[in-house]
């Protein structure tokens, strides 16, 4: 199956008004109306009381195909409910149109009371009901494999209906508009419920899948994103598989912001990327051969497993042609050529990709394919051993290429939209709302006062322990060691909030007791603890039902006497570490809701024999994301205008 388009809800996914896709597809989703975020079954959800959220499909360019908008397969879609009330009305989970037709649409809810579905026209209506206030997963099929299509209708992983359609389904060929919490056709029948872990395929998701599909959140399929666009091959994604630059590579103005050069004499960057099995990936970007390879191929990306056997290898032929290979799990060897051919010096569209029936590649609009063993599809992982990743070259040699904005992705792009190649798919870092409780650049250096830049006005207060130094960008907050550098006794802080995060820039002094450069508390107990113990970042929170402990990671390392941006966030399930900018681990939260702080100490805690000097310190009473962090590392000093610009876009102008 090939999941079309998949959204969440949490701190990762969501920014803004803006939801990012996780399927891979860069078909965001906006939040409209009223509909706002809530603890759901995952984290976050969508309460849905009227407003919704909202999604464009383009339409893929002439002669091509896209998946939301392919019905050869069918319809399949799947979410958590859980409704406001018991109100037996007309309750939409989620809507398609196209040119103002009702294409489908998934009722927790008809008047009756009971699930139903309307597809191309014609209802499915079963006697299940699901207004009991609980959460419950629904899942429609539409099933256009058998030689009569199908429909059926599944909560809670069991079937409530299944009969014959008797309306065959279909997209006109114009733009879709998908909602999710009301029907989109008319913005009515709001759902007034809770929405989480949205999933849309254009297959039908057979029974067997069932059980998987109500045992976890979906995964996130966006594996890695490489911009180039800071000199570095750092990955823009979720999971921080950052690459190492070969000193024989460099940086070159590409087609948006910066592109790396591979030489002859390596790859220009390689690493450990570990990527999990896959049934389906894609290699999507741009490619631009700098020198035409003679007398044998060059290499231009290959993926190793750890023993540093070959799964995925791509070379540029003497002809400019482009060969890809991958080592299969149960067909050994499967290559595939391209017909279309570079040109030196020119950018080029590419993919490169596998499914459980055939590889392909593709350049620009020219694609070829060829079946793995006898192209029957497979059911288990197509490929594995994805180990170390090497772009630009392979374990040997370097390809003599460029690449822009590459992305791997954990579905199969069949035949791209103009949509996912007409700009750079990823996300920007951009600034987080100017909701924070605490902004404060330490930019003062005189006086007592630290000004907070945030709406919440909590100033604090230089202590005898504190001074002005210099910092990351002006001057910072220094700490001599007898207590905290700043602090304050009174906060503006919801009573019960939905998180917590903050981020600074930090210089801790090598001590065995290590430092605490945060520390939040009340009248009657801890909060939240921030430092560094034994050279590594480390963070406690206090909810309502104990402690985390200290959580910390080897992979979070602070040097001494140098500055570091440090910064978590916690959405009452998770703790998510970053360290200048990158992820680096997260960690389980448990121990319940999370309280509201009345003292905040900074650079170290009231008494404290530990120093840590802090600047460009915010503090969050809600999630942030790792855009937000990346921002904030890129940025440091800057704070925000009394209107700050609003979050328009992905970066992908769809």
């Amino acid at each position: 199956m090939a999941q079309a388009a998949g959204y969440t809800f949490n701190a990762d996914t969501v920014d803004g008004t803006t939801v990012r896709d996780v399927a891979g597809y860069f078909l965001p989703g906006t939040i409209v109306g009223s509909a706002v975020l809530v603890a759901a079954r995952y984290g976050d959800g969508l309460n849905c009381t009227g407003g919704a959220l909202h999604v464009v499909v383009r339409p893929p360019r002439a002669g091509e195909d896209f998946y939301p908008l392919n019905t050869d397969g069918g319809l399949s879609v799947a979410a958590w409910v859980q409704l406001n009330d018991t109100t037996a009305a007309p309750r939409c989970i989620a809507s398609a149109t196209s040119s103002s037709t009702l294409n489908w649409a998934v009722y927790a809810s008809n008047s009756g009371g009971n699930v139903e579905a309307r597809i191309a026209g014609a209802t499915y209506s079963t006697s299940s009901s699901i207004r009991d206030g609980l959460e419950h997963h629904v899942l429609v099929v539409y099933d256009a494999t058998p030689g009569t299509d199908t429909v059926t209708i599944a909560v809670d992983g069991v079937e409530v209906l299944s009969v014959n359609a008797t309306a065959a389904f279909t997209y006109s060929a114009t733009e879709v508009v998908m909602e999710a919490g009301r029907n989109t056709l008319t913005g009515t029948e709001a759902l007034n419920g809770i929405i989480d872990d949205l999933r849309w395929w254009n297959d039908p998701v057979e029974e067997t899948y069932w059980p998987t599909l109500i045992a976890a959140e979906q995964v996130d399929h966006q594996l890695a994103i490489y911009p180039f666009d800071h000199d570095t091959a750092d990955d823009f994604g979720r999971f921080g598989r950052d690459l190492t630059v070969a000193p024989s590579a460099s940086f070159t103005t590409g087609l948006y912001g910066r592109a790396l050069v591979s030489a002859a004499a390596a790859a220009g960057a390689t690493g450990a990327i570990n990527f999990p099995d896959c049934d389906r990936l894609a290699l999507s970007g741009w490619l631009r051969l700098d020198t035409a390879p003679t007398g044998t191929a060059a290499p231009v990306l290959a993926i190793n497993d750890a023993l540093g056997n070959g799964r995925v290898r791509v070379v540029v032929n003497t002809a400019r042609t482009v060969t890809a290979t991958w080592t299969t799990i149960d067909d050994g060897t499967v290559s595939v050529t391209s017909t279309a051919t570079l040109t030196v010096g020119q950018w080029t569209r590419f993919l490169f990709a596998i499914n459980p029936t055939y590889v392909q590649v593709r350049l620009e609009d020219a694609q070829e394919t060829v079946n793995i063993g006898d192209g029957v599809p497979h059911v288990t992982p197509a490929i594995d051993g994805l180990d170390t990743l090497y772009i630009g070259g392979d374990a040997t040699a370097g390809g003599q290429v460029s690449y822009d904005y590459l992305t791997f992705t954990k579905n199969f792009l069949a035949e791209v939209t103009s949509g996912y190649w007409s700009g750079a798919p990823v996300a920007t870092p951009y600034r987080p709302e100017n909701v924070a409780r605490g902004i404060y650049h330490f930019n003062e250096n005189a006086g007592t006062l630290v000004d907070d830049k945030s709406p919440s006005g909590n100033d604090l207060t230089l202590t005898g322990a504190g001074s002005w130094i210099t910092g990351v960008q002006g001057s910072a907050l220094g700490s001599n060691g007898t207590g905290p550098g700043a602090s304050r006794t009174t906060l503006t802080w919801p009573a019960s909030p939905p998180g917590w995060a903050f981020s600074a820039w930090v210089k801790c002094r090598a001590s065995s007791s290590g430092a605490r450069f945060l520390v939040l508390r009340n009248s009657s107990s801890e909060v939240a603890h921030a430092g560094i113990l034994d050279g590594v970042f480390w963070v406690r929170l206090f909810g309502a039902s104990g402690t985390t402990g200290i959580l910390s990671s080897a992979r979070g390392p602070i040097a001494a006497e140098t500055w570091t941006q440090v910064a978590a966030s916690c959405d009452q399930k998770a703790i998510r570490f970053f360290l200048d900018g990158k992820p680096f681990t997260i960690e389980p939260y448990s121990v319940g809701a999370l309280l509201q702080p009345t003292e905040l100490n900074v650079g170290g805690d009231n008494p404290d024999s530990s120093v840590a000097d802090v600047d460009d310190l915010r503090l969050f009473d809600s999630p942030i994301s790792a855009a937000n962090v990346r921002w904030l590392h890129q940025n440091p000093g800057q704070y925000y205008d009394a209107a700050p610009a609003t979050f328009a876009a992905w970066g992908v102008p769809l």
